[in-house]
């Protein structure tokens, strides 16, 4: 029986986060199918829905991965390839319902949920430590001894103006306009993300 989706599985990214539910989700779609009376045709349907939702997913992750420069981003992006082609792979030598069944089971189960347990794990763990490094730096160089983290936080929400300035905290990647970006250099103190309250660290201008 495959695990439900639990906060352990987290890597801290709400989009991320929010398409990794929606995998177990269909994962489980999968595994009932597979487990009950179901013809050619409703299979290959949740397994294109399956696949195509996956691609997705798999293309918003390395866009992630290359916004906080993780290093293994390289080789991440070949076990998605890799990931994709035996998928295909496997579904195209499925000769029989029971075999398709079996082929869908191993997708959900043993692929999919192996990888956002084990591969993607490290990105969160990696991306942790990152923040927690700069974090330290952060309050190390701090000079203002009245200024912490229960400091009311900056609200995180665009303006208007097209957001070109690219920061992260432990909870996200914020994108924020000249503006906001300007005001945050102006103020002599660390500032926060509303919900992790971890201070912001400016990353790049696109």
């Amino acid at each position: 029986m495959l695990p439900a989706w639990s906060n352990e599985y987290s890597v801290h990214n709400e989009t991320i986060d929010a398409e990794h539910r929606k995998l177990f989700e269909l994962a489980h779609r999968v595994e009932a199918a597979a487990n009950k009376a179901a013809n050619r045709s409703e299979l290959k349907d949740i397994l294109a829905e399956f696949f195509n939702y996956m691609r997705v997913h798999f293309a918003h992750e390395e866009e992630y991965m290359k916004s906080i420069g993780y290093p293994e981003l390289s080789n991440h992006k070949e076990i998605h390839k890799e990931f994709t082609r035996n998928v295909a792979s496997l579904v195209k030598n499925s000769h029989s319902i029971n075999d398709l069944k079996e082929s869908l089971l191993i997708i959900a189960r043993d692929w999919l949920i192996g990888h956002i347990m084990q591969e993607d794990k490290r990105i969160e763990e990696w991306n942790a430590v990152q923040i927690a490094n700069n974090t330290k730096a952060v309050l190390d160089k701090q000079t203002n001894p009245s200024c912490s983290l229960d400091q009311k936080p900056l609200s995180c929400k665009l303006e208007d103006k097209p957001a070109v300035y690219v920061y992260q905290c432990h909870c996200k990647i914020h994108k924020v306009s000249e503006s906001t970006h300007n005001k945050i250099n102006k103020i002599d103190a660390n500032v926060v993300c509303k919900e992790c309250k971890y201070p912001l660290q400016f990353l790049r201008q696109e």
